[in-house]
């Protein structure tokens, strides 16, 4: 009898604890000229020397023939430096921009809601002090489901549970950086440390991913004393230029956690990664 209570209360602690969800909660040269000088004959004709007024005519037109080309190259030069500003402009570039921009690509989602597949997976790349060995097989988990044009995404796509799905903001982010990949931009921001971060607006990963709060992990018998880290998260996505539209984005986050359990005693899992992936958007 006491094993099976063991059991169920690991079960429920992995389940309710480890359960963390990352946003459910890159021809050869030419031939040299042949000499034929002693072969051919060459005869030469005797020309008039030109007068100094032709010569001075003739110097003063190709001066004036090369100023025109000269012109015409930096008339050039300059048409095509105006166009590559233009174009580099066109992309957000400080970190409140990527910031902005990113929020409103991943936010038309759930207000446009286009279909997709989602691929969930998480595996513990840590030390588990404290579980019996056959319970490290429940933390890995690999899905992936297709869901289609028009579904309500306020519990599938992050931030789970709202309406929006990105809310960060630049003292959210650690590190950030954009790059134009042909007629896409592709996007990376980072998150810092947290401590039991909260859902929503109330923490940076509650802002743009979905968390597991410590009342609610405290709220099931035999289990207390709950502490959650999470570390190294960040958001990744690629939109096209042109309509602002994600093309693929990636919600991933660590957790490192702690508790104690009844009868178990105290449980410790380092490293559990949580990655969802949303591939072929259609629009």
């Amino acid at each position: 009898m006491k094993a099976h209570v063991k059991k169920l209360l690991a079960v429920a602690l992995i389940l309710t604890l480890l359960g963390l969800s990352a946003a459910c909660g890159k021809g050869a040269g030419d031939p040299e000229p042949t000499d034929t000088s002693s072969a051919e004959t060459t005869t030469e004709e005797t020309v008039p020397a030109a007068t100094a007024e032709e010569t001075l005519a003739q110097t003063t037109e190709a001066a004036s023939e090369e100023t025109t080309a000269q012109e015409s190259v930096t008339q050039i030069e300059s048409t095509t430096e105006e166009e590559t500003t233009e174009a580099q402009s066109s992309a957000p570039q400080t970190k409140a921009e990527v910031i902005a921009y990113l929020n409103d690509a991943l936010n038309a989602v759930k207000a446009n809601r286009p279909g997709f597949t989602k691929a969930y997976k998480r595996d513990a790349s840590g030390d588990i002090t404290g579980l019996p060995g056959w319970l490290s097989n429940i933390i890995r988990q690999d899905e992936t489901k297709t869901y289609q044009k028009g579904t309500d995404y306020t519990d599938v796509f992050p931030a789970a549970g709202y309406s929006w799905s990105s809310r960060l903001r630049e003292s959210d982010v650690t590190k950030f950086s954009i790059e134009e990949n042909g007629q896409y931009y592709d996007i990376r921001v980072d998150l810092g440390n947290e401590t039991n971060p909260t859902p929503g607006e109330t923490s940076s990963y509650g802002r743009c991913m979905s968390v597991v709060t410590v009342s609610s992990a405290e709220s099931i018998p035999g289990i207390k004393n709950v502490s959650m880290q999470y570390h190294n998260g960040y958001v990744t996505a690629r939109v096209d230029a042109a309509t602002n539209r994600i093309v693929r984005c990636a919600f991933s986050a660590a957790a490192d956690v702690q508790a104690s359990v009844a009868v178990i005693g105290d449980v410790s899992v380092s490293n559990i990664v949580s990655t969802e992936t949303f591939t072929d958007f259609v629009w």
